[in-house]
């Protein structure tokens, strides 16, 4: 597993449109963006590319985006997460946040909110090192 980047972040959405607007606002706010469009890609990233950060939909196509979440816990404990979802429930953004989620988005979100908050974290991220 490679160490964390402090400006790199996993896009994980079978969406492709929503993978891209994401991608283009971070990298235009300065971010390293690797993306995933299931599950078994995300797990893939998380173990190999030193992500530092995550937004994660909740339901993707082979697992769901909470046992990515676990595994991204695994590998990168203290690293903020997001969580976004179409499908989201009380049961479920309680659990969210018992596993550190930074935030819970309901589709549709604010883009520019997601993409502050972000910034906000691995800026804070970089002045705790």
């Amino acid at each position: 597993m490679s160490a964390p980047v402090h400006n790199r972040i996993l896009i994980v959405d079978d969406e492709a449109l929503i993978r891209w607007s994401l991608r283009e606002r971070l990298q235009a706010a300065g971010l390293q963006v690797i993306e995933a469009a299931d599950g078994a890609g995300a797990l893939d990233q998380i173990s190999h590319n030193g992500i530092c950060a995550a937004v994660l939909d909740l339901r993707l196509p082979d697992i769901s985006g909470l046992d990515v979440l676990k595994a991204f816990r695994i590998h990168h404990p203290d690293c903020p997460v997001w969580i976004m979802t179409a499908y989201g429930t009380p049961a479920v953004e309680e659990l969210a946040g018992r596993l550190g989620v930074r935030g819970f988005l309901n589709k549709p979100f604010d883009m520019d909110q997601l993409v502050d908050a972000v910034v906000s974290a691995m800026a804070e991220t970089d002045d705790s090192e």
